[in-house]
């Protein structure tokens, strides 16, 4: 009975652990997204307001988020104390640019057009 116990006790401080590496992650993950696609420059507000969402962790001390917009780039890093050492989690992402990739195709598609009888052909450059 006391084994069982004893690896009940380790299951559940596993779970414990797994639930806060997801939750905090998870968190990371919104607060870049919502940075990569703000088009007023709220950074700090966004993080800060993630941050506060943050509830319940139950094996972590607590974790700290930061949130930088670099040029062309959002980098995105969450750390936090657990019974396990310091945990950490970095994501970095493209920031959300429609008008480009609507260049770009507009650009193929005068291409396309320029060149649509050698296309067909299949002597294009």
């Amino acid at each position: 009975m006391a084994v069982f116990c004893l690896v009940m006790v380790v299951l559940i401080g596993q779970a414990y652990r797994l639930h806060d590496e997801t939750k905090s992650g998870m968190e990371l993950q919104e607060a870049v997204e919502l940075v990569r696609h703000d088009e007023d420059d709220r950074t700090d507000q966004l993080e800060q307001e993630v941050a506060e969402r943050t509830g319940l962790l139950f094996s972590m001390d607590g974790t700290e988020l930061q949130v930088e917009k670099r040029t062309g780039r959002v980098d995105g890093e969450i750390f936090g104390q657990g019974q396990g050492g310091l945990w950490g989690l970095e994501i970095s992402s493209k920031i959300y640019e429609p008008e480009e990739f609507l260049r770009k195709v507009a650009a193929l598609k005068q291409l396309e057009e320029r060149y649509e009888s050698q296309v067909q052909a299949g002597d294009a450059p």
